[in-house]
C-alpha cells in the first residue's frame, strides 16, 4: 500500500491490431484472422491450393492457443466473427486488465486519500487517427459492456506517422516523457500545499502492443538497440526523469514458428490469460514490477543494452530475424483474404481474377 501522502500514476498504453484481434504477417498488409478467412482457407485446402497465404492461415487456425487457455483450444477460437474488427474474448481480457488497474487505483485512494492513485488508459494504436473515430467508439462500447460501466479512452499518443516497431516505441516514450514533464510542471506551479495535485512518486507503465507483428530481434529505436522486451522496457524507463520511481511492463503478444510445409509464420496472437495475470500482478505492485531505471538509463534516449534473450510467449519458438522494415509486396496467389490497410482500415483484397469488394 502507498504511504500516506504519496501518489502513483498508472499509464496503460493499448494497441488494437494484434492485441484485440489476431494478425498474420504477410508483407506490408497483414492477413486479418477472422471467420471469413478461416472458411476460405479451408475451402482452398480442399481444392488443393498450396498458396503461402493459405498455409499460413491453416497453421494459425490449428495452433494451440496456449497452456493458459481452455484444453484443446486453438487460435481459431479467437477469430473475429461477422463484421467484428476485434475479438470479443480478447476485448474481455483488456477489460479485465483495466478492472485490475481500477482496483489498484481505488485501493491507493482508500489508503492514502483521494488522488493518491491515478489511472490513464491511452490509445496507442493507429486507430487513434481521426478517420477511425467511429471504430474507436465501437470498441469503447464493447469495453463498457464488459466493464459494466461507461468507458472511454483517457488520451491518445500523438498523431504521428508509424510504420515500424521503432516508431511505436518512440511515440510511447514521447508520451511518457511529456506526461512526466506535465505532472512535475503542474506541481511546481500550484504546489501540493496550495491544493494542487502532487507529482506522482511512482509511475507504472503497462504497454500492450505487438509492435507491428515485430520480434524484439535487434532493431534500432533512436540509437538504442532493442534485442528483447527488457531492452524496450529500459528504453521507456529512461524517458522519465531521474527523480521518478518508474516501473515498466511490456506485454508483447507475438509468436513465430514454421508451418508443416516449412513456411515461416509470424503472428500477433492477442492477449492471453497469462498476460492478464501478469498485468494484474504488475498493476498491484507485485513481483512482476520491473526494476527502477539505473542512472545510466535515466536519460531521454536510453542506452538499453540488456543482453537477456526474450522469453518465448506461450510455448512459442525463439524470435526470428525478420527486419521490421522488410515491407514487401503481397504475392499474387490463389486466395482471397480480408487484409488490413495500415492495420487500421479493412478492405477485401481479391487475389483471384475478378472485382474487389470494398
Amino acid at each position: 500500500m502507498e504511504a500516506a501522502g504519496s501518489a502513483f500514476e498508472t499509464l496503460i498504453f493499448v494497441d488494437i491490431d494484434g492485441v484485440l484481434n489476431i494478425g498474420i504477417h504477410d508483407g506490408a498488409s497483414p492477413i486479418m484472422f477472422n471467420e471469413q478467412n478461416c472458411e476460405l482457407a479451408g475451402k482452398y485446402r480442399a481444392g488443393g491450393s498450396t498458396s503461402i497465404q493459405v498455409q499460413k492461415m491453416l497453421s494459425v487456425m490449428e495452433r494451440p492457443s496456449g497452456s493458459n487457455e481452455a484444453a484443446g483450444a486453438t487460435l481459431r477460437s479467437l477469430a473475429c466473427r461477422g463484421s467484428e474488427l476485434c475479438s470479443d474474448p480478447l476485448v474481455a481480457r483488456l477489460a479485465a486488465i483495466i478492472s485490475a488497474a481500477t482496483v489498484a487505483t481505488d485501493a491507493a485512494d482508500a489508503g492514502a486519500g483521494a488522488g493518491a492513485g491515478r489511472l490513464r488508459v491511452v490509445l496507442a494504436s493507429n486507430w487513434r487517427k481521426p478517420k477511425y473515430v467511429e471504430k474507436v467508439r465501437g470498441l469503447e462500447q464493447l469495453l463498457s459492456r464488459h466493464l459494466n460501466r461507461p468507458f472511454t479512452f483517457d488520451d491518445t499518443t500523438r498523431d504521428g506517422e508509424e510504420k515500424v516497431a521503432a516508431d511505436r516505441l518512440g511515440c510511447i516514450g514521447d508520451y511518457v516523457q511529456g506526461r512526466c514533464r506535465e505532472a512535475w510542471a503542474a506541481e511546481e506551479k500550484c504546489g501540493a500545499a496550495e491544493g494542487g495535485q502532487s507529482a506522482p512518486s511512482e509511475l507504472r507503465v503497462l504497454v500492450l502492443d505487438d509492435f507491428f507483428i515485430t520480434p524484439m530481434n535487434g532493431w534500432e529505436c533512436e540509437g538504442t538497440t532493442i534485442r528483447s522486451v527488457n531492452d524496450a522496457e529500459a528504453y521507456l524507463r529512461g524517458c522519465a526523469p531521474s527523480s521518478a520511481k518508474v516501473s515498466v511492463r511490456i506485454l508483447h503478444p507475438y509468436q513465430e514458428w514454421k508451418s508443416q510445409g516449412g513456411i515461416k509464420v509470424q503472428v500477433a496472437h492477442g492477449l492471453t490469460q497469462q498476460h492478464c495475470r501478469q498485468a494484474a500482478a504488475f498493476l498491484s505492485g507485485g513481483a512482476a514490477v520491473a526494476a527502477t531505471a539505473t542512472p545510466q538509463q535515466q536519460h531521454r534516449r536510453c542506452a538499453g543494452g540488456l543482453e537477456e534473450k526474450q522469453e518465448c510467449l506461450e510455448g512459442g519458438v525463439p524470435q526470428g530475424q525478420i527486419s521490421a522494415r522488410n515491407h514487401k509486396t503481397v504475392a499474387t496467389r490463389a486466395a482471397t483474404f480480408l487484409k488490413g490497410q495500415a492495420r487500421s482500415s479493412l478492405i477485401w483484397l481479391s487475389i483471384l481474377p475478378g472485382p474487389s469488394v470494398a
